[in-house]
């Protein structure tokens, strides 16, 4: 008797959280069009002579289809053919001269898919954004949509943005991110706190993560500045993206001129 109340705990404390994302989701697949490719290519970050693996996979419909010979390419420039393992995934390691948002593709006979490396300079830093935690009202509500449109944009040009998917996947967090105009970049799947800790052996400074309660407990010992929207007790609860602009974007500074004429009149 135990053991069934238990097993209907266990249960129903997996499901009823991941309920409260139900309509978003169901709502993103039937509005932001996904296809399947035979070919993906992993997004990745870095920094300024830092070493990447750059990671592909080959499928037939679902499935890891194994043996197939890929061209990788750089911004269009051939970087390598090589062969994918009995798995599916491919490999090639690459040092990345500079920084910037560089284009990979990966090409098997007619198939082809791309993804992204962000490298980063040493004295940057990166915010963290979880798709499903930060945008889950914004799917279904126009002005929580503009906000945080605004909010990201604002967000991105003193940061770099680092997308994250607990469950969604690439390809329909990235449709639906640029089919409503978010700042491109790179979506990483989440695997954990280690996600974070891969980050942070790539040299990438982290600032900040905005995301569910969930992700914001998983990493309390990782990173200072965590923000949700759900109540957590493992970060800073906000109402809404002007608060997030606020708490972590600079207030504009007075001009020149103003501090001039206050000064002369004391």
């Amino acid at each position: 008797m135990f053991t069934k109340q238990f097993s209907a705990y266990a249960v129903a404390s997996m499901i009823i959280p991941f309920t409260k994302y139900l309509l978003p989701i169901l709502f993103l697949f039937i509005v932001v069009p996904v296809s399947h490719s035979k070919v993906v290519v992993f997004d990745r970050v870095t920094t300024v002579q830092t070493p990447i693996t750059i990671s592909v996979q080959t499928r037939n419909g679902f499935f890891s289809a194994g043996g197939r010979m890929v061209d990788i390419y750089l911004d269009d420039n051939l970087l390598k053919k090589i062969l994918t393992g009995g798995d599916g995934y491919g490999y090639l390691k690459y040092t990345p001269p500079g920084p910037g948002l560089k284009k990979i593709t990966a090409r098997s006979n007619t198939d082809s898919a791309s993804g992204l490396i962000l490298v980063m300079n040493e004295n940057e830093k990166a915010i963290i954004i979880e798709a499903e935690g930060a945008f889950k009202d914004a799917v279904l509500s126009d002005e929580i949509r503009e906000s945080s449109r605004k909010a990201v944009n604002s967000l991105s040009e003193k940061y770099k943005i680092i997308y994250l998917s607990r469950f969604l996947g690439k390809n329909l967090i990235g449709s639906w991110l640029e089919k409503q105009n978010f700042p491109k970049s790179v979506i990483l799947r989440w695997r954990g706190p280690k996600t974070l800790e891969n980050l942070k052996k790539q040299g990438v400074r982290l600032h900040a993560i905005i995301g569910s309660a969930v992700i914001i407990s998983a990493v309390k010992e990782q990173i200072e500045k965590r923000f949700s929207f759900e109540k957590t007790k493992y970060g800073k609860t906000v109402k809404d993206w002007d608060e997030i602009s606020e708490l972590l974007l600079p207030p504009p500074l007075s001009h020149p001129d103003e501090h001039d004429f206050f000064d002369e009149g004391q």
